[in-house]
């Protein structure tokens, strides 16, 4: 339910884009036949034995779940809301997609567990090769931007790994493609689960890093 609104909204099979005007704010509200509080779940793929490596380190493996498990719709929703009530307030246009609501609620995550956020790969000022997140040798890169960068995301953490040996492992976040669906008209141009996978199975004497693909699903 929704103080203020009058409605109380369930389990709805379709999506729904709700924009009354409240307290002079726009609110833009989208909700799934699935629990709003729920974590998402996660598909992984676990190139060169990216699994049994992070296992072999616990507190950060616990640290990286306890990241993704505190993701949901709800909060996802919420973020989205916010960003938007943001930009109308300065007139700007308001965001379609829900990519800058995921990506500022888990940099949010890890740089509250200690993480270094925009890690460079290179000592170098007129070179922008970041990880997005850097720990105890870790790397993690998260994708919710055009497929064409995935080359350059894989090749950055293989750069971390073989050249400046400043990451024995890394972790690539992203969606399904039928999550995606949910987040962007634009889907099938974003970078996807299982194109992720295509490039690790298809590239895999190139790619000697250990990497732990990480799709979230709807």
């Amino acid at each position: 339910c929704f103080q203020g609104l009058g409605v109380c909204i369930g389990s709805i099979s379709n999506i729904f884009y709700v924009t009354p005007y409240y307290s002079n704010l726009f609110r833009i509200f989208v909700f799934r036949n699935t629990k709003c509080n729920e974590s998402m779940k996660c598909k992984k793929y676990a190139h060169r034995y990216a699994d049994i490596i992070l296992n072999s380190e616990y507190t950060i493996k616990n640290e990286i779940d306890d990241v993704l498990d505190r993701l949901t719709f709800e909060n996802i929703e919420l973020k989205f809301s916010e960003i938007n009530q943001e930009k109308l307030s300065v007139g700007k246009k308001v965001q379609k997609g829900k990519q800058p609501a995921i990506n500022f609620l888990l940099k949010e995550l890890f740089i509250e567990k200690g993480w270094e956020a925009e890690k460079k790969v290179f000592n170098d000022s007129d070179n922008d090769l970041v990880i997005d997140f850097w720990k105890n040798k870790i790397g993690i890169d998260v994708a919710f931007n055009h497929r064409s960068f995935i080359g350059g995301d894989l090749l950055r953490l293989q750069a971390g790994a073989e050249i400046k040996n400043m990451i024995n492992i890394g972790i690539y976040v992203c969606g399904t493609k039928n999550f995606l669906k949910h987040i962007s008209n634009d889907h099938s141009s974003i970078v996807s689960f299982e194109r992720v996978k295509w490039y690790l199975e298809n590239f895999y004497s190139v790619l000697t890093v250990p990497i732990l693909l990480v799709g979230f699903e709807e």
